[in-house]
């Protein structure tokens, strides 16, 4: 679903694009205002489109057969938890954020090849966070927790991303079309496809309560902090995977002469790239979401391992009102984390190219050090607290004390270097996927129907939060660089830090003071048997 971009940080990776675009622009003046007169054009072969045709017949036979009474072939009968559906769900957070980020390094060359300016590709790149939060609530009321209907949502869920992925091979059509029309045909098509993008974008992300409500329902309680790990490096990794899946496609479309071919050209097949991995994600789930759902037990949890002793409280244990403030504490996160996040993505390659003289390449290299780094973070820490060789919230306090400490050495140390910028994004923005899993799995499972906390409430204003702290971070993180330069931003930064700690620290004495409870009954218990 490319409309999760209004939740994770590929909005902010986005406008941060649009902003880089925006400067190489100004430092390059007339001499990116022309293409090379050699420049290949790669029509889409007829190959291409029967493939798209084959893939439209085949989800539809299937959706046939399941409005004829049919099962999901993939799905279980019973529409119980299974590994193959969060496999799926994982799926539909990586592959739409890798065909997302794989129209960024295009993008700028798209908009001068048809006569438009590098800023106006900027728009491109913008309209997607901003259609993800329009379409997250335009569609938040379309369906219910309270009165769940599953075979309902799974076509609003299934059905809106379809239109939406099969959108990608249309504006491909359009974008390779205008290469034979005149300079201003060209400058209306971009335009119109930079309209229907914005269309797409809101229409997908219109699942994207009813998706995450239809996760919570089907994920027991005790795997939701895994899986909300595992999708945090899902988002990292998709972001990594846009440039790769780029180069791919260049290959492919160029061979040896990749770098002769037509922006033109090169945009509708980013696009062609984008619908392929997106349609066998879209096929998988059609086939795995199920028509039926059985609500997942709060104690099936498949993914514990050996002891059943409980080494905490469980997070939907708490009383009402520790529950409540733990979601709104944790709304309240998003809002923080959001900023940081943003304002680092902005921030690091700025520093490293005005404080310490990095070349853009080089400093872009730095996220995909940055990225790994919060991959790695999040598979050791996802396999702690699976296997609950350390609380979660042992690991949750941990990783914001230890980003709030490293925060400090986004100063300026001469006798650092730029290492210790690497290493405070690395904890920062990595230990933030490992956080923002554990606080999104805490926030699902505290959440409770028919409240003024309940999924829904939790969903929209976190989603909120992140969209608006995100678009805010990058233009402030880029104003106090360049009025007080990086001791400021370095104090306002780690000022956030330290505040997101001390609130973390409170959501967790919410988990430790409802176990102090529950010992204090057990011992009441004993005693009373005795």
């Amino acid at each position: 679903m490319a409309g999760s971009p209004g939740e994770d940080a590929l909005g902010t990776i986005l406008l941060q694009s649009s902003l880089h675009i925006a400067a190489d622009h100004a430092r390059a003046g007339p001499s990116l205002e022309v293409l090379q007169p050699d420049s290949l054009e790669v029509p889409i072969g007829r190959g291409v489109l029967v493939a798209v045709v084959v893939l439209f017949c085949l989800m539809l036979l299937h959706e046939l057969y399941v409005e004829m009474g049919g099962k999901p072939l993939l799905a279980r009968r019973d529409g119980s938890n299974s590994t193959l559906l969060q496999i799926s769900i994982q799926l539909t957070w990586l592959l739409p954020t890798v065909s997302t980020t794989v129209v960024i390094p295009v993008c700028r060359d798209y908009a001068l090849a048809v006569g438009e300016s590098a800023t106006a590709s900027g728009l491109m790149i913008g309209v997607v966070p901003l259609g993800a939060l329009i379409g997250m609530l335009a569609g938040k009321g379309l369906v219910t927790e309270n009165d769940w209907n599953q075979r309902y949502a799974r076509k609003i869920v299934l059905y809106l991303h379809a239109l939406q992925v099969f959108s990608m091979p249309a504006m491909a059509l359009i974008i390779q079309a205008s290469v034979e029309w005149s300079p201003h045909g060209k400058r209306l098509s971009f335009w119109g496809v930079l309209s229907l993008y914005f269309l797409t974008v809101l229409i997908g992300s219109m699942i994207m309560v009813p998706w995450r409500t239809m996760w919570n329902l089907a994920t027991p309680q005790t795997d939701k902090t895994f899986w909300s790990m595992m999708t945090q490096g899902s988002k990292a990794f998709g972001f990594v995977g846009g440039p790769i899946l780029f180069a791919f496609v260049s290959f492919l479309v160029g061979g040896g002469q990749a770098s002769h071919v037509s922006p033109i050209s090169m945009m509708s097949w980013a696009f062609i790239g984008g619908f392929f991995i997106n349609a066998i994600e879209l096929l998988l789930a059609f086939s795995v979401f199920p028509t039926v759902m059985q609500q997942a037990d709060s104690g099936s949890g498949q993914l514990q391992a050996g002891s059943e002793c409980e080494v905490e409280t469980r997070v939907e244990r708490l009383p009402p009102s520790a529950r409540e403030r733990l979601v709104w504490n944790i709304v309240y996160y998003c809002y923080e984390r959001g900023f940081t996040m943003s304002a680092m993505e902005v921030s690091i390659t700025m520093m490293l190219q005005d404080s310490y003289g990095w070349t853009e390449a080089l400093s872009g290299l730095s996220f995909a050090i940055v990225g790994a780094g919060g991959i790695v973070m999040t598979g050791v820490c996802a396999f702690l607290a699976s296997w609950k060789l350390v609380t979660e919230s042992l690991i949750f306090l941990s990783i914001m004390c230890l980003g709030a400490c490293s925060s400090l050495l986004l100063f300026r140390f001469q006798f650092l270097g730029p290492y210790s910028l690497l290493f405070a994004a690395i904890v920062l923005y990595g230990g933030a996927s490992v956080a923002n899993g554990i606080a999104e799995g805490w926030a699902c499972c505290a959440a409770t129907a028919r409240t003024s906390y309940s999924i829904k409430a939790y969903l929209t204003h976190s989603m909120i939060g992140f969209s608006i702290s995100r678009f805010g971070g990058p233009i402030v993180a880029e104003s106090l660089l360049d009025k007080g330069g990086q001791n400021l931003y370095a104090v306002v930064q780690s000022a956030l830090c330290f505040l997101a700690a001390g609130l973390v620290y409170r959501t967790v004495s919410l988990v430790w003071y409802g176990r102090a409870c529950e010992d204090h009954l057990r011992v009441g218990d004993f005693r009373r048997s005795l």
